[in-house]
């Protein structure tokens, strides 16, 4: 009986945290992906017409900005929740993982380049959006490794609970 309410707490804190950290890292990232933009030249909001372009099937310029303010930052934050709750359930599951915080931030600066390379290169053009693999190759791998996996990882890091953390030393 104590296995299953340790295993719905522990599912309790993967939904909950996992919703969060990607809220928040997802939060980051659009925001990193904001000023990058400008500072590479582009619009401001130009991000959130890349977002919105996944669900919508267009190329980003084609997608208008009223458009893309409501589905970019809906579709990137559901994908944002999505990925962190998969990697809540790794840092729940693999005790090596969850009592390090060096572990987890790592990790999730790991996760955060795979989900880059997957998305850009292998699932975009799969469903047809081969835009993605046209945009900047160092400013999109800081920005997904950095801004969203290390931000998710930090998260994490800090509201895992006192039972998962290596012993102080």
């Amino acid at each position: 009986m104590t296995t299953d309410v340790r295993r719905r707490t522990d599912m309790g804190w993967v939904v909950r945290h996992g919703i969060i950290g990607g809220i928040v890292a997802g939060l980051v990232f659009a925001v990193a992906e904001m000023i990058g933009s400008v500072l590479m030249g582009d619009q401001l909001l130009a991000p959130l017409s890349a977002f919105a372009s996944v669900p919508i099937g267009q190329p980003p310029p084609e997608i208008d900005m009223s458009t893309a303010l409501v589905v970019g930052p809906l579709w990137h934050l559901l994908l944002s929740v999505i990925y962190a709750v998969v990697f809540a359930v790794a840092v729940q599951m693999v005790p090596a993982l969850r009592s390090s915080t060096a572990a987890i931030v790592v990790a999730a600066t790991v996760w955060g380049t795979v989900l880059w390379a997957v998305n850009f290169y292998v699932v975009a053009p799969a469903i047809g959006r081969p835009w993605f693999t046209m945009a900047p190759v160092i400013p999109q791998f800081i920005f997904h490794a950095f801004f969203y996996g290390t931000v998710l990882g930090l998260y994490l890091a800090s509201v895992r609970p006192a039972g998962w953390r290596e012993p102080d030393r």
